[in-house]
């Protein structure tokens, strides 16, 4: 099977417990005043993972909620990602090795219609920007992991490649390998314009974020590459949204889609299936003073024909935990990614080793 950086099931706990460490103290602190949960509550939305893009293993749409921008309306939202990617794995035919930190800008803006006889729908374009180094998340990490690891004895928690200094750490950026030729190489600093994104989506069952009847809506997009070390690559893709508000504090998301590759060879040098599938799904929790907490799942099929490497051949997806509120007509979500080989197999690959993203929608 060749040398592959691997993580045990341990190391999904030590996740959770960073992360809910973040939200539980953000939560705490804004809802300190008062325990207030008066008034109706409309669940904030699924968490907006991965729709910063950043590169990753791409040609997966990324996922949306049923929410569409009200008739006659702009809806603009500014998202930031920090993306810690740290991989490596060799056999006798490929060496892939990463270290480096993205940070993207996406700025999405969108406007809202309707139509005589025709459902409610909205139209808009998303710009990224990216910029790449060896960034401050590894050191984040291996204090985590050093922490976690003394906490439970569980010493496989440490990642030696992270903290073994220059001579054991893969270089920075990303190198592939195939038959000890290159195939693709990118330097760790770097900064660039990444995919251009326009799309619409139609409301289907077009009730209020507040109504206890699901909601759906149907999407298309059209992804265009930008600078190679970032893009997600030239697709177009398809999805449906369902929304369901349970309870008076709980809401649960779902989005399925499905992403037309138009591309033959992926910028790595590697050919690509000519479609992918992707679902998201989990609850929303109502706190106090119109906050949420999000738990979420997303999986995806590879892009990338076999190869009999865990980088590219395995099904991936991410669990991720977030923390929303709502001020007037601004909301924010805060979250925390980390990526999986799926069925739920928690081992490295070369999506991002963790993702911390914010948005701020305005509408």
């Amino acid at each position: 099977m060749g040398d592959c950086v691997r993580r045990s099931h341990r190391d999904i706990a030590a996740f959770i417990v960073r992360s809910l460490g973040v939200i539980l103290v953000v939560a705490m602190a804004q809802s300190a005043a008062a325990q207030d949960f008066s008034g109706g509550w409309a669940p904030l939305g699924a968490l907006p993972v991965d729709q910063a893009g950043g590169g990753r293993r791409g040609y997966i749409m990324p996922g949306e909620d049923s929410d569409v921008t009200p008739d006659a309306t702009n809806r603009l939202s500014i998202h930031t990602v920090a993306a810690n990617n740290f991989y490596r794995e060799q056999n006798q035919e490929f060496l892939i090795s990463q270290r480096y930190e993205t940070h993207s800008l996406a700025l999405d803006y969108r406007r809202g219609f309707a139509l005589h006889g025709v459902p409610r729908f909205e139209i808009g374009g998303q710009v990224q920007l990216h910029q790449s180094d060896s960034g401050m998340l590894n050191g984040l990490i291996s204090g985590f992991e050093t922490f976690w690891a003394s906490m439970t004895g569980y010493e496989q928690s440490r990642n030696l490649l992270r903290t073994g200094g220059p001579a054991v750490m893969p270089p920075l950026g990303t190198i592939i390998t195939r038959n000890g030729v290159p195939l693709y190489r990118q330097e760790g600093g770097a900064s660039g314009v990444g995919d251009l994104y326009v799309g619409g989506k139609m409301a289907l069952l077009d009730l209020g974020p507040d109504s206890i009847a699901p909601r759906v809506a149907a999407r298309i997009g059209v992804n265009v590459a930008g600078n190679k070390s970032y893009t997600a690559g030239n697709y177009v893709g398809m999805g449906l949204s369902v929304d369901q508000k349970l309870t008076p504090f709980l809401a649960f998301h779902g989005d399925g889609r499905v992403t037309r590759v138009l591309d033959q060879t992926s910028v790595w040098g590697l050919p690509v299936r000519p479609w992918t599938y992707a679902v998201s799904f989990g609850p929303e929790f109502r706190l106090p003073k119109r906050s949420s907490f999000n738990v979420q799942i997303d999986a995806s099929s590879t892009p990338y024909w076999p190869t009999d490497v865990l980088a590219f051949d395995k099904a991936y997806g991410a669990v991720t935990l977030g923390l929303g509120h709502r001020f007037g007509h601004v909301m924010a979500q805060l979250y925390f990614r980390e990526n999986m080989n799926m069925p739920f197999k928690v081992r490295w690959n070369t999506d991002p080793d963790l993702s911390v993203g914010l948005r701020i929608r305005i509408h």
